[in-house]
């Protein structure tokens, strides 16, 4: 399996928070327009946990994905030369 974390139990548990904040999220929208129709103004309030849980689906997602480092310009040859030590070591795992 590819990953570049050093626990995949994060990635995987990422995952899976991200799954259900989409579900949460997906259900605090259908649940809108039967509040609307019973209770009017409250229905802001499921357009707001709508819009938190989104978020949390998101954050959930840039959580998830570890970012690799790669070569710049702006960085030394000695990092360079250490990140591209680093890819190369990593690219066998693919």
């Amino acid at each position: 399996m590819l990953c570049f974390a050093k626990e995949c139990d994060t990635i995987i548990t990422m995952k899976t928070l991200q799954i259900v904040f989409c579900i949460l999220s997906a259900l605090s929208v259908a649940a809108v327009v039967p509040i609307a129709i019973f209770f009017e103004y409250y229905c802001l309030i499921p357009i707001g946990t709508a819009f938190l849980f989104g978020l949390a689906m998101f954050a959930a997602k840039r959580a998830a994905t570890p970012k690799l480092p790669k070569p710049d310009f702006m960085n030394s040859q000695e990092e360079n030369d250490r990140i591209n030590a680093y890819l190369n070591e990593h690219r066998d795992d693919e």
